[in-house]
């Protein structure tokens, strides 16, 4: 017989998942990266802005394919 006022440990708490994860680091490298880009710029040193540039741009295109995949997906 199963006893309804017994106290059971609560459920775990759901664990981050691998998509979450790479979704915060990707969107750090955007701003990270278009930061780095307009304060060199501004400071002159195009050249060395020129990685992080690169850097945004490719976490935003990741970010993009990421998205349209998830949505077929769904």
């Amino acid at each position: 017989m199963n006893d309804q006022y017994r106290i059971t440990d609560p459920p775990p708490p759901p664990t981050v998942g691998h998509f979450t994860i790479m979704t915060v680091v990707l969107w750090t490298g955007v701003a990270a990266g278009a930061v780095l880009n307009t304060g060199l710029q501004a400071v002159g040193l195009h050249l060395l802005a020129v990685p992080f540039g690169a850097i945004a741009l490719a976490c935003g295109i990741a970010l993009i394919v990421r998205a349209v995949k998830h949505r077929r997906q769904r």
